[in-house]
């Protein structure tokens, strides 16, 4: 039974105190007993920064936030992972986050087009649906209690001039539906929604927060590379031909990410990185995907050889050589809690937009009451249809040898992205990566070869911008801007063997 029907019967004496006490009453599992989940402290005080109560429409009745069924799924309790000063890191899969996920217009409105682009967006309009209904309900009960106290009860101000047994029918008509009719039509859809947003949880919201994080990622790696800690320079190369597949190669950035020394990171298993809280389903996606030779993300909570954890969105991509054959496994990993602190900070990253002027628009509903108040899925008619890409923005990766600058390895995508159909020619895996990149560019300027050739000879890691020419520049007669990592890969005793280069579009610059 919604507030407003609960103090509607109450007041016109359809309760008793001890079934209003028990209505109001929260168990344990922090239910009501209809079923609907209040929602906590946290939970309001988080919204409230993101969509303020302030304004024009403040205390507007429409506009009370939408309480949902919990979900029956249980995440890793991974709430208990503190930060080096014992604060509670941001938790993108809890409970409580993915509650307010759902109830904040601009979130909520991202999570549905992720969905509609992946043919599954019936959740999430199912959702919405239900969410417009339960509003049609409140506002019902709102009406009729204004009907009653007004106009109705025996010491009503406006009290209409009828038959008195008329206006005991009404009343008793009143009674009927604040306490069996709307309590039972607001149930109908109450499992199904629970369901509903179980489906959303385990399937759909972890790929949900994954691209959304990537995208974060991959706009900072063109233009704040200093935005995440490890972006473009933490990598570490696994043999895959050895048992367990070990570290052979890493980065200084990686040796700084982790806080490990590279003796002690080389020749071991990447999961040293694990802890009590880590994910297990995300990592046997991780282990699948690398079984099956294919790319993956998996965002992954890793902890530094201080115990302290962090959020690392990890990218493993397989490397094959000249031949095509599997050599090498690279892992990039992103340190995602050097800038995403806090609930807050999780939900600006989840409704960010795929396009810079869509988040003027996000910053805008984020701020802005006014665009929200009538609907919390916040979009209208002529947004119905998605625009947006199955995947996230794709980063690629080029393996040169340290000392000759000849192309050793590279990811599949690589030769996708500029149209290389001879995948094994000396044009590609054996060529010099300058010369290959000249062929990709009307012009390779003198001083982008001189800068990167200085920073890697001290053994420093360097990044440098480029046009060049790919599958989807060429179809409108143009070029797109990129931007090149060079990240020296060091064996066990410091010594560079090779240079991972990272390949970015500049779209968001």
């Amino acid at each position: 039974m919604s507030l407003v029907t609960r103090e509607m019967a109450a007041q016109n004496g359809n309760h008793s105190q001890n079934n209003i006490t028990n209505n109001n009453h929260i168990n344990g599992d922090g239910l009501a007993p209809n079923g609907y989940r209040r929602m906590s402290n946290d939970e309001a005080n988080i919204n409230n920064q993101i969509t303020p109560r302030d304004g024009p429409f403040a205390g507007d009745d429409s506009s009370r936030d939408y309480n949902a069924p919990p979900s029956s799924f249980s995440m890793p309790k991974q709430t208990a992972a503190v930060d080096r000063g014992g604060n509670p890191l941001a938790d993108f899969f809890s409970s409580e986050v993915f509650q307010i996920v759902l109830h904040n217009p601009a979130t909520a409105h991202r999570l549905l087009k992720f969905s509609q682009a992946r043919m599954c967006g019936e959740n999430m309009e199912f959702l919405e649906k239900v969410d417009r209904y339960n509003h049609l309900l409140d506002e019902m009960a709102t009406v009729m209690t204004d009907l009653h106290y007004n106009f109705t009860a025996v010491e009503a101000p406006k009290q209409i001039g009828i038959q008195t047994t008329l206006l005991r029918k009404i009343n008793a008509d009143i009674k009927t539906a604040t306490t069996s009719t709307l309590p039972s039509m607001e149930n109908i859809f109450s499992h199904a929604q629970e369901n509903v947003e179980s489906i959303l949880r385990t399937a759909i919201y972890p790929r949900f927060v994954k691209y959304q994080i990537t995208n974060s990622a991959s706009k900072a790696l063109a233009t704040d590379r200093q935005k995440y800690q490890g972006l473009g320079d933490c990598f570490c190369l696994t043999d895959p031909a050895k048992a367990d597949n070990p570290i052979v190669y890493a980065s200084d950035g990686f040796v700084t990410v982790t806080g490990y020394s590279r003796a002690e990171v080389v020749p071991r298993n990447c999961r040293f990185l694990q802890g009590n809280y880590t994910d297990r389903s995300a990592t046997q996606r991780l282990k699948a995907s690398i079984d099956a030779r294919e790319e993956t993300v998996e965002l992954l909570l890793n902890y530094r050889k201080n115990g302290e954890p962090f959020w690392n969105l990890l990218y493993v991509a397989p490397l094959f050589d000249a031949n095509g054959k599997l050599a090498f496994y690279i892992g990039g990993q992103i340190n995602c809690s050097t800038t995403i602190r806090s609930n807050t900070d999780v939900l600006r990253i989840l409704s960010m937009s795929d396009e810079p002027e869509d988040d003027i628009e996000t910053t805008r509903s984020l701020n802005d009451t006014r665009s929200t108040k009538r609907r919390f899925f916040g979009f209208g008619k002529k947004e119905s249809t998605p625009n947006l890409p199955v995947s996230g923005k794709k980063i690629e990766y080029l393996v040169i040898s340290y000392d000759s600058f000849i192309i050793r390895y590279y990811s599949a995508g690589m030769a996708d992205v500029l149209g290389i159909t001879n995948r094994t020619s000396q044009d590609f895996v054996g060529n010099n990566v300058f010369k290959f990149l000249g062929q990709h560019t009307a012009n390779l300027p003198r001083e982008f070869k001189s800068k990167v050739k200085a920073a890697l000879r001290t053994g420093s890691a360097i990044s440098a911008s480029i046009n060049l020419f790919t599958l989807k520049s060429l179809a409108r007669q143009g070029d797109d801007k990129y931007y090149t990592h060079w990240t020296p890969c060091k064996d066990e005793k410091g010594v560079v063997k090779y240079v991972v280069v990272t390949l970015s579009s500049a779209m968001y610059e």
